[in-house]
């Protein structure tokens, strides 16, 4: 069964529908909220509320755009929300031209097809700021486009390309950092 047959039986007040959406979606909307907040039981709230925020908004979910984007954009607002003033998306300045050399990407990648690499992701993501973790995520890991990515976050395409690049170098950056580390760790325990 596909969404927009879930969607339809959710609106006739199929609840089992329901929980099949929110079994599809509640790993990437908890972890989008966790890249806001910053906080498990703070993250965890904004979930829940987003997803009764999207029930009750589903009548009106007209598939103009794909639902994840959807719903994924009720998530990011409602962290945002729950935030109160605290703002992560501060204006960056233009780019320039520094860009990371092949051998250190090369480096990267190599350090990433090992067995723990997920665990190595996830702490260097921890490192970097929230919007570049965030943006990040929604285009590697979830697979968004930029203009998906855009109507999630209001950001614009020139915006959100110049984060991605960014975020990019920062990540790299951050790994690096924490491979040496964990060389240094590895020489200390000998």
């Amino acid at each position: 069964m596909d969404e927009r047959d879930w969607i339809r039986r959710i609106v006739a007040g199929d609840t089992q529908s329901f929980s099949c959406l929110v079994a599809k979606y509640e790993k990437m909307a908890y972890t989008i909220a966790l890249r806001i907040v910053e906080n498990r039981e703070d993250a965890e709230e904004v979930v829940q509320d987003a997803f009764l925020k999207m029930y009750r908004a589903l009548p009106s979910f007209g598939g103009e755009c794909k639902f994840s984007s959807w719903f994924y954009r009720i998530v990011y607002r409602t962290a945002l929300d729950a935030l109160r003033g605290r703002h992560f998306f501060d204006d960056y300045e233009e780019v320039g031209k520094t860009d990371i050399s092949l051998a250190e990407q090369e480096t990267a990648l190599g350090v990433l097809e090992s067995k723990d690499r997920k665990e190595i992701i996830a702490a260097v993501m921890k490192r970097l700021p929230t919007s570049e973790s965030l943006l990040l995520t929604l285009y590697y890991l979830e697979e968004c486009t930029v203009e998906e990515i855009g109507k999630i976050t209001d950001l614009t395409e020139a915006n959100i390309k110049t984060r991605l690049f960014r975020g990019r170098k920062h990540f790299y950056e951050q790994l690096e950092k924490y491979m040496k580390n964990e060389l240094n760790t590895l020489h200390y325990d000998r």
